[in-house]
């Protein structure tokens, strides 16, 4: 029977031992914020986290896509309190530091996510959801202590947090988190493509993001992502010398499905070769499956850690704990029998069945190796086929004349969207859709689309700025205004 403190569950794992650690995890990240809000799970972490910090034990926490996680390891009086304070936090965070915690967070620079997974991210999601992870935002210093307090009372609630304990329970736990229901959480709609498509840009890496289907009782999905990695890791660390980083990440995706993407980044030089290794492993084990001895390796790995690991049963019962919060479906037992029948066509069958939804990535000078690959390049946001009727502006004379990509360039204002045609093809956000709107100390106004696009205005790049920022002004919530963030890590 499932066991609860205070509306929030507890999962406990049997190893006998004196001292106490604790793993608190919210079912909430930095997909669960807003284009106006971004980095605000990070903010509202530091905040709460000072109130602990005077106690003598050992204490983390990190915020990542998909979770907000607490940790803390000591006696078991001394764990009790962490969480008590904690919580208490959660429900009236110290919002009078929030300006200082802003310099801080800034210094720090963290990021969620790696800037390929980020960027993949963006281009499937657009200004939204996972998505959020390629943008910057408001900054630190946009953010108000009324988004803080709203975003603990929306997310960090008892129903949407699982407690993981390791020897004895504390004592007098309250968990007195912010009441109210669990969150209701909307995966946002995912762009796809008409078959395998490639985006470039300046990172020096390659990766690709892959849509795979749930995990079954063999882990196959996992399974063949790792091979993967293995695959691009030995050809990009260990015979070409390429790369140190290789990587993967996921996030849930649609109908129970997950987005994972492998990513290696390349050194200087190696960018064309990397990308070359990475479309390679992914193209020969969709087609061919892995070695014999790449798919031992594998089954090997996921069978020590069913052995290594203290009590799966227990591991499981936490993941699905999470699960059923997150809206994923549950994972079942492993099968040792199963996990070693598999066989290398059952891993090619997945990467293969993947493959026409690809979306990878390269360095902007490393794409050919991706498009003689079936890749088609796409832009990083969604264009339209061709222009809608509404008024035009046009830049002024003088930077048609000395700026080559202002040739090109035209605004188009209809009544339902704003319009820019540039070198990449033609860009819409409808009204209805922009996420925010950005205001630039040098007079630049960008507008951010949900769909990923994002469309400058500037009275300096072309005739009747004006009339469109005010009909920004009038169409756009003042909420979702903001001003450029004037911190840097400098500062």
């Amino acid at each position: 029977m499932d066991e609860y403190i205070n509306g929030v569950q507890v999962v406990r794992h049997g190893e006998q031992q004196r001292h106490t650690d604790v793993t608190l995890t919210f079912a909430v990240g930095s997909r669960d914020e807003t284009l106006r809000t971004i980095g605000v799970a990070h903010a509202l972490e530091h905040l709460v986290m000072y109130t602990v910090r005077d106690l003598p034990i050992e204490m983390n926490a990190e915020v990542d896509l998909l979770t907000t996680t607490f940790v803390a390891s000591g006696s078991t009086a001394r764990v009790g309190e962490f969480l008590n304070r904690l919580c208490r936090a959660l429900a009236a965070p110290p919002v009078d530091r929030l300006d200082l915690e802003a310099r801080v967070l800034t210094a720090e620079e963290g990021n969620v996510a790696h800037p390929v997974v980020a960027l993949l991210l963006n281009v499937r999601y657009g200004a939204r959801g996972p998505g959020l992870a390629w943008l910057e935002g408001p900054g630190y210093d946009g953010l108000t202590p009324e988004h803080v307090i709203s975003f603990a009372n929306e997310w960090f609630v008892p129903a949407n947090a699982v407690l993981q304990v390791t020897g004895p329970l504390p004592e007098g736990l309250e968990l007195a988190l912010p009441s109210g229901p669990a969150p209701a959480r909307v995966l946002p709609v995912a762009r796809s493509f008409d078959g395998p498509v490639v985006v470039g840009h300046g990172i020096p890496a390659s990766g690709v993001l892959l849509t795979l289907p749930p995990d079954d009782d063999v882990r196959l999905s996992t399974l063949s992502i790792m091979t993967l990695r293995q695959r691009i890791e030995e050809k990009c660390r260990f015979v070409g010398g390429h790369s140190y980083e290789i990587g993967v990440d996921l996030v849930a995706g649609p109908g129970g499905a997950s987005d994972w993407i492998v990513y290696a980044e390349a050194r200087e030089g190696s960018e064309d070769a990397v990308s070359r290794a990475v479309v390679a492993a992914l193209t020969d084990l969709a087609e061919n499956g892995p070695t014999a001895a790449e798919l031992a390796h594998q089954i090997a790995r996921a069978e020590e850690n069913l052995v290594a690991t203290d009590d799966p049963e227990v591991r499981r019962a936490f993941s699905n704990a999470m699960s059923r919060i997150i809206g994923e479906p549950e994972l079942p037992s492993v099968s040792a029998t199963r996990l070693a029948a598999v066989q290398s066509s059952d891993i090619a069958a997945v990467l293969k069945t993947a493959l026409p939804g690809a979306i990878g990535y390269g360095d902007e000078h490393a794409l050919e190796v991706w498009q003689a690959a079936g890749f088609t390049l796409a832009a990083a946001c969604p264009v339209i086929a061709e222009l809608p009727e509404g008024r035009t502006f046009k830049p002024p004379l003088t930077a048609r004349a000395f700026v080559k990509e202002a040739r090109s360039m035209l605004w188009v204002r209809t009544d339902d969207a704003l319009v820019l045609r540039d070198a990449d093809g033609i860009h819409q956000i409808r009204w209805d859709e922009v996420a925010g709107v950005m205001r630039s100390p040098d007079g630049m106004t960008l507008v951010f689309g949900t769909n990923g696009c994002t469309i400058p205005v500037d009275p300096d790049m072309f005739r009747g700025a004006t009339v469109v920022l005010e009909e920004l002004t009038r169409r756009v919530p003042s909420e979702l205004w903001f001003d450029e963030s004037k911190l840097t890590s400098d500062d």
